[in-house]
């Protein structure tokens, strides 16, 4: 280890979820890349030498135009003030191939850390992207590149790591397999600030930039990291987001509880913020409206109101999974398409439009094999319940040899559970489901060759999405 000349300093920061549309609010994926937007802010300010982001850039391995775009700008604003941003890719936006951190880094924009040492004068940088639990016995680290001459050695890495969290990997394993001294590892994927070390090597984990739950109650923050001939500082910095409140109301009399959340909800300045009224109490047989609760916090312009009914819970299980309500617009449509009555097959074709689930490019041929099944087993002059027709697909599908299975949609309703709360005795933050990747797969038109003509004259033009080839 070399002796250095200056001081280093940079800022590492993580799980930034840039698009993520929280409770289904626009204001909310506004936010989320106003946190990082602070970030770059104090970066320029304090004038560091780099900016080391620790995966999950973006909440979704396929961002919106408006999210890529926001973030180069972010990124040219860096690059402006001659500070390069490190970086490696998190689960979130992990794609099989090519990864949006490669559009960066192409671009000037960003430098992917991994095998071979990004060096800032006698600090040298290496990266490991978020690696599969069932590929972490197999990871080779025999491919890193020694560093030569280096005064610290910095692993970037987006994974929950032990003794920190109950972690899929482990620290002391990692740092022992590297065929260098690791003297700091800055982590990304754990979404609380924590700060240790294992053996002589400084291990942190930076925190999220914004809340991703109503379990994550700690200020949100970033770390400055300070390399010197003295050692090594992580200092932490808070950054200023919008307030999540909690407004606890028990039950006492069944007859005044709108009239007691009114009286508790008015004790608090709620304007503009994301407010969850929490019931408490013994009796769990009063039937509440949620609707009726999240409307009175709408008229006092709160901007996410939300409902968690915490009757009957014990204090074992409020860290647990905990059924919560909030305004829904998918579900208010919901439940205007059921008074207007359709057939089967109108309900049948809402579902497949409003799965999320499923390639916006193949919703044409999953409409068509449906409604194709539905034809042969069905009289629509005749009502017949929905479950029916599920129960018939299926019986009718298992029966033909060769051709796929295709189940309905589950029925979508507006009790949703935090992210975060689901394993948060481990101390994890579960991705949230992603689309599948679009895979090739035979058409109608393949197996029916008889029907290619006629089909074409038809044919829409194919649409392309930059992200489906990135």
């Amino acid at each position: 280890m070399t002796q250095m000349d200056r001081e280093i300093k940079i800022i590492h920061t993580a799980d930034t979820h840039i698009g993520y549309r929280q409770y289904h609010s626009d204001v909310r994926r506004k936010d989320f890349l106003q946190a990082f937007s602070t970030v770059i802010d104090d970066a320029i300010k304090m004038k560091v030498d780099a900016v080391v982001h620790a995966g999950d850039l973006f909440d979704s391995r396929t961002p919106s135009l408006e999210d890529i775009l926001d973030t180069m700008k972010l990124f040219s604003r860096l690059k402006g003030a001659d500070i390069p941003l490190l970086a490696i890719v998190g689960n979130h936006e992990s794609k099989q191939s090519t990864q949006w951190l490669d559009l960066f880094e192409s671009m000037g924009l960003a430098i992917r850390l991994g095998t071979i040492p990004y060096t800032i004068e006698d600090v040298a940088f290496f990266g490991i992207d978020s690696v599969p639990r069932s590929k972490i016995p197999l990871f080779d680290f025999s491919v890193f590149e020694e560093p030569l001459d280096s005064s610290y050695n910095v692993l970037v890495m987006h994974q929950l790591m032990s003794p920190i969290t109950i972690g899929e990997w482990d620290c002391a394993s990692v740092i022992g397999s590297m065929p260098f001294h690791v003297d700091v590892m800055l982590l990304g994927d754990y979404h609380k600030y924590e700060k240790t070390t294992v053996g002589d090597t400084w291990v942190t984990y930076c925190g999220s930039t914004e809340r991703n739950s109503l379990a994550e109650k700690e200020d949100r923050s970033y770390n400055i990291i300070t390399m010197s001939g003295n050692g090594i500082d992580i200092s932490r910095r808070t950054i200023r987001t919008r307030e999540f409140l909690r407004i606890p109301v028990t039950i006492r009399d069944p007859a005044k509880i709108y009239e007691d959340i009114l009286s508790a909800v008015k004790e608090h300045e709620v304007e503009g913020k994301v407010v969850f009224v929490e019931i408490i109490g013994d009796d769990d047989s009063v039937s509440i409206s949620y609707a009726e609760i999240e409307e009175m916090l709408l008229s006092r312009n709160v901007l996410v109101p939300g409902v968690r009914d915490l009757r009957k819970v014990t204090e074992d299980l409020l860290g647990q999974s905990v059924p919560i309500s909030f305004y829904d617009p998918d579900e208010a449509i919901k439940d205007e398409i059921k008074k207007m009555n359709l057939s089967e097959g109108g309900l049948l074709m809402d579902e497949i439009v409003r799965d999320l689930s499923l390639p916006k490019t193949k919703v044409s041929d999953e409409a068509e094999n449906r409604l194709s099944t539905l034809l042969e087993i069905m009289d629509f002059s005749k009502p017949i319940p929905l479950a029916c027709v599920q129960e018939k697909i299926s019986l009718l599908v298992s029966e033909t040899e060769n051709e796929a299975t295709h189940s309905l949609p589950p029925e979508i309703t507006i009790i949703e559970t935090e992210r975060s709360e689901i394993n948060s005795a481990e101390g994890k933050v579960p991705e949230p489901e992603k689309e599948p990747d679009i895979v090739a797969t035979e058409t109608e038109n393949e197996k029916h060759p008889e029907k290619k003509q006629k089909a074409s004259a038809h044919a829409k033009p194919k649409q392309y999405n930059l992200g489906d080839y990135l």
